[in-house]
């Protein structure tokens, strides 16, 4: 073989090297790419089937440990889809090689949904929306084991917590009320909003909306005890309640401080005692607990379409009561 021709099968070899080196490499992309949009894809049933939202409160406490895993299982991701296409390339294709690449693409899923997994733990950590969503859950969680650990000083009593009521359900006029605890005993009916705050609040009990001071912001929330209210009175008119049903607000933070408030409006710490002096108010036991959880339980609904049509009224509700707002302080004359 002379010297030209030499050097045009070099030429060859090295094109076609090269061609196969861009392939292996858009092939390896290819296949990255398309597994972490297939995660992605499934993010939300995957976040909510692990409850990732509540994992990420404890993202800046773990910080080092998911950032450290999260890489590790990216390395691991790159290196073995780089292995199992090198399984798939060149001949003959054997069933060893066949099962061998596949076992490696197991491997690079399971590292791929880890990264993900930490990915999204992480874009949660960093969401005001999200973190204030599950400062209220475990305030309310907080709550109902206060509630259930406090037991022994209401005898017989029942308790519901984080329940939606729909009333004449599936009908034009319906309409429904959201508690976060109920508490059932021989002498009263409590209903009980749990909120999240934080520093002074100024607890008017006829004010539409609250001051709330702390060191770091000053800011409003709105009238807690007028949604317990609204609450109470639903519930014993649309269940046809023995008694009054006494409303009351629990308040969970860091240094909080109620100004202002009515007595059942309390730190969070405190609602158990300022359930007992209602107890201690009514010396004769004459209701059934058992029964009345009864009675409520008819209206209770679990599933995702009617919490979207309640959410979705009161969020109706919240901006009419806003214009109307407008409307009432503004100056025509």
């Amino acid at each position: 073989m002379s010297k030209h021709q030499k050097e045009d099968v070099g030429l060859i070899a090295m094109v076609v090297g090269r061609s196969l080196g861009l392939i292996f490499i858009a092939a390896k992309f290819l296949i990255q790419t398309s597994i972490l949009l297939i995660f992605f894809l499934f993010k939300r049933p995957i976040s909510r089937a692990l409850n990732l939202e509540r994992l990420s409160t404890n993202w800046h406490n773990l910080y080092w440990l998911y950032v450290t895993a999260k890489w590790i299982a990216a390395w691991f991701f790159i290196q073995m889809i780089g292995k199992s296409v090198l399984q798939f390339k060149g001949i003959p294709l054997t069933s060893d090689r066949i099962m061998l690449g596949l076992l490696l693409v197991s491997a690079a899923l399971a590292c791929a949904l880890l990264f993900s997994i930490i990915h999204w733990i992480g874009q949660y950590a960093l969401d005001p929306d999200v973190q204030k969503k599950m400062a209220g859950i475990n305030a309310e969680r907080y709550v109902q084991a206060l509630i259930e650990d406090n037991q022994r000083h209401f005898p017989g009593a029942q308790s519901l917590h984080g329940k939606l009521f729909v009333f004449n359900e599936d009908m034009p006029n319906e309409f429904s009320v959201e508690a976060d605890h109920i508490v059932i005993t021989e002498r009263n009916i409590f209903v009980v909003e749990t909120k999240c705050k934080s520093g002074t609040i100024s607890a008017g009990a006829d004010s539409p909306k609250w001051k709330v001071s702390s060191k770091h912001s000053v800011g409003e929330m709105q009238n807690a005890l007028k949604q317990a209210k609204n609450a109470a009175r639903v519930l014993h008119r649309q269940a046809n309640l023995p008694c009054e049903i006494v409303p009351l607000v629990a308040i969970k933070g860091s240094e909080v401080q109620i100004l202002d408030g009515p007595s059942n409006v309390s730190t969070a710490e405190n609602i158990v005692e300022i359930m007992r002096a209602f107890e201690k108010s009514k010396p004769n036991p004459n209701l059934d607990p058992a029964g009345i959880r009864a009675l409520l339980h008819h209206y209770i609904r679990n599933d995702q379409i009617a919490m979207e049509r309640h959410i979705e009224r009161a969020q109706a509700a919240r901006k009419r009561a806003e214009q109307a707002e407008i409307v009432e302080a503004a100056s025509i004359r």
